[in-house]
This record gives C-alpha cells, structure tokens and sequence, in this order.
C-alpha cells in the first residue's frame, strides 16, 4: 500500500480481487484508501485483505475507483449499494446518468410503500378484545375481527345505500302526499302557489309518502347511535373526533337532525325566506352521506390506492389548473376581440372565459358560439389547446396511479405470506399443546 503501483489482493467471500494501490486512494477519505498490513482484516498467511461482503457489488466499488463514476446493475437493488458505499466510506455523488433510474428507484418504491403502510386501516390488524368496549369497537371497526362484525359492516352499507336512495328520490312528485307532520293550511300561502316553481311548491307544501319518510328517519337514528356508540367506546377521542371520516358522519347527522326537525315546522318555511334557504342548504349538505361510503370502502385497498395517487398527483393537478386558468383567460380575450361586431354574444371577457372552458374541455354546449371566420380559427385553436392542456397531466397522474397499484399488489402478497406463516406456526402449536386457549369469536369471552 505503501508503493502506487503495488499490487492489493482481495478476498471476498471466497472471489479474488487484485487491483493497484493506486486505485484503492482515488478516493482519499474511504476505508480502502486507509487499508494497512496492520488492519484487523488482513491475512499475514494469504497476504490478502478479506471482507464479508457482498462480491458482486465490490466488483462495482473497484469500477467506481477506476473510471470515477458510479454504474449500478440492473440487478442490484439501488439500497443495498447504499449500504456497499457507506460501509466503504465513499460518497454517492457520482452516480453516471444512464443509471439514475436504476439507482433512485427504490427511493420512488420505498415512499409509495411508506404511504401505503401508513395509510392501511389501523383496525384491520385484528387483536383480542378483552374489555366489552373494546369489543364493542372491533365489531364497529374490523369487520374481520368477527362474523358479527362482518354481519354489522354489511348492515351499515344497506343503511347507507338505503339513505342514498332516500336521498335521491325525496323530491319526486308521485312519492309527496298532502301534508301530515306538519298541519298548516297551505292555501294562506298563495306567494308559493303563485310563483310557479313547482319544486318549490313541491318541497314546501307536501310531505314525502309515510313509507319514504320512516326510513329516513330510521337512517338518521341508525347514523346518530352509531356515531355516538363509537365515540363512547373508542380509546383515543380525540382521534376519534378529529378524523375526517367521522367528521363527515357528525356533519351528515346534524343536517338530517335539522332537516327532520324542520319538516315539523313547514308553516315557517312558508312564511319565511331565511327559514327556507336554511332548510335547502342542510339538504344539499345532507348529501356528504355519499362519503359514507368512501369512509366503509377504506377497508378495500383498491380505493385506498386511488386515493393516495389522487394525493400524491396534487402538484400536478395545480399545475393543470394553473396552465388551464391561462389558457382560458388567453383564448376568452381573443374571442372577445374576434367577435366584438358580434352584438348578441360575447358581451364581457367573463362569458368569454365561459364559452373558453366549455370549448376546452370539448363539452360544446352551444348555447354562445363565434360567428366569424377569425372566430371560428380563435375556436379551433382553443379547442386544440384544450386536449394538450388536459391529456399532459392526466398521463402523470396515471402514472402515480399505476406505480402505487403494482406497489400495492405487491405489497397484499406479502402480507398474505405473512398470514399463511403465521397460520403454519399456528398449526404446528395447535398439534404440540392440544389443549390451548379456544380463539376468540369477537362477542364471546375466551374460553377457560
């Protein structure tokens, strides 16, 4: 080592490497550059260094100090040679660009993994209840903890399903009646018989058939105990109170709450305006119930995934917007400027950007269209634009949406390797102590 064009033999695990001493020092500060007769690694006998590592990836150290830059193999997982550079003390910058990919990838997998970890159900892991709340919380929240709770989790879709349907259906004519919970006589009213908006009329003066309006209320009492029982049994309110999807629970609740309440007082919101508004905000607000569904199909990784890759292509659907807000904003002065003879359309740049987002987004309601010939070309160009602005991103996104699908399936496998392990050491444990505790059912204590 001491002589630059000696000779350095190594040993690793079994493979033979010699190389000069020269080679060993292009990188000054490493731990090859620093090797001595004296280290705790050198052999007197073979006159060689030996290592326990991984031959393969020396082989790619060596080139590193041969040529300067740093060529990853394809079959090399970029975070093992990680480990290779940092074991033999030499940095990571000089990475060559045609393995960039190779060598970052698994910096790409690991987040997606991470995300996909960290966004998994907390209550799918399934463990033994041993107090009744938090038996009662497993029924509530693991619906494979128990065939009661998978009974439960399919009772909560038919009611939310129920309640969508309700929902959508409430205001069809042939399913009101004349008014029975709430008795006013609706002819002192003639302001909303006069004023020709039937749904008005229909959504005041009536009541929905009795059949129609018992399920939703027996919806608003399934959502307001459910809701309540799992704040009484759940071990970490705050958690409990802060999350999103309970949130959207509470929120849903207290407007089917006010809503129910306010069909007992249709006499005020005959009379009054604000009472009225009042009343058709908490019915459009009613309809978050179809994020009840989103919050049960959680527990399906599928939707999972589609949710993280939404997430995580934010900054690519800001820039779609931005680039969109742009081009409409580009494309609404000029055909306000093409067609300013145009007397009976285009009358400001703000039904301009209207007529601009429909002709990008290739909707074309017709309802204002160019009408020149420098108008027709301002159209062409727009819609052109339109496709390009939309079609860029919405590649990257399906990028993101296939990288976290492969990840996942990837990662359901091995946690149904793990599952079958555990099933096996289960088996095997079952046939060396016979007599072990029964499995918990979910409802029933464990038997003695």
């Amino acid at each position: 080592m001491t002589q630059s064009g000696s000779r350095v033999k190594f040993n690793i695990r079994g493979r033979t490497f010699e190389t000069f001493a020269s080679t060993l020092k292009a990188v000054s500060d490493s731990k090859l550059a620093r090797l001595t007769p004296e280290h705790e690694s050198y052999d007197d006998k073979n006159q060689e260094y030996f290592f326990d590592r991984d031959p393969d990836l020396f082989n790619v150290i060596l080139n590193l100090l041969v040529t300067g830059n740093l060529h990853v193999p394809r079959q090399v997982c970029g975070a093992l040679l990680r480990e290779e550079l940092s074991f033999w003390e030499i940095g990571n910058g000089n990475v060559s660009k045609c393995c960039w990919r190779q060598y970052f990838q698994h910096e790409d997998d690991m987040s997606v993994l991470k995300d996909l970890i960290d966004n998994e159900d907390s209550n799918s892991t399934w463990i033994e209840g041993e107090t009744l709340k938090e038996r009662i919380w497993l029924v509530l929240n693991s619906p494979g903890s128990s065939k009661f709770a998978k009974t439960w989790y399919i009772l909560y879709l038919c009611v939310v399903f129920i309640s969508i349907v309700v929902f959508c259906i409430w205001n069809i004519e042939g399913l009101r009646t004349e008014l029975y919970v709430s008795d006013f006589i609706t002819h002192h009213y003639p302001d909303i018989h006069l004023s020709g908006n039937d749904k008005l009329t229909t959504l005041i003066l009536t009541d929905p058939v009795p059949a129609l309006f018992a399920l939703e209320t027996g919806c608003l009492v399934f959502f307001m105990v459910e809701w309540t029982l799992g704040l009484v049994v759940c071990p970490r309110k705050r958690d409990y109170l802060t999350s999103w999807t309970h949130v959207v629970s509470f929120v849903l609740v207290f407007a089917m709450l006010m809503n129910f309440l306010m069909e007992f007082f249709k006499s005020v919101l005959a009379e009054n305006e604000v009472a009225r508004w009042l009343y058709f905000i908490f019915k459009a607000i009613s309809m978050v119930r179809l994020l009840l569904f989103i919050r049960v199909a959680r527990r399906f990784s599928a939707l999972r995934v589609l949710l993280l890759a939404i997430k995580n292509s934010l900054l690519e659907l800001l820039l779609m917007a931005i680039t969109f807000c742009l081009g409409m904003v580009f494309f609404a002065t000029l055909i306000f400027y093409a067609e300013i003879t145009n007397v009976e359309s285009f009358s400001n740049i703000f039904i301009s950007m209207w007529w601009a987002i429909i002709t990008m987004t290739t909707v074309g309601y017709g309802d204002i269209h160019p009408s020149s010939v420098a108008g027709y070309i301002v159209g062409v160009f727009c819609a052109l634009s339109g496709l390009l602005l939309l079609a860029m991103p919405v590649a990257i996104i399906a990028s993101n949406f296939s990288e976290y699908y492969s990840q996942n399936n990837f990662y359901q496998r091995y946690l149904r390797l793990q599952k079958e392990n555990r099933n096996k050491e289960t088996c095997e444990m079952n046939k060396i102590h016979p007599h072990k505790e029964a499995k918990f059912d979910g409802l029933s204590w464990p038997a003695d």
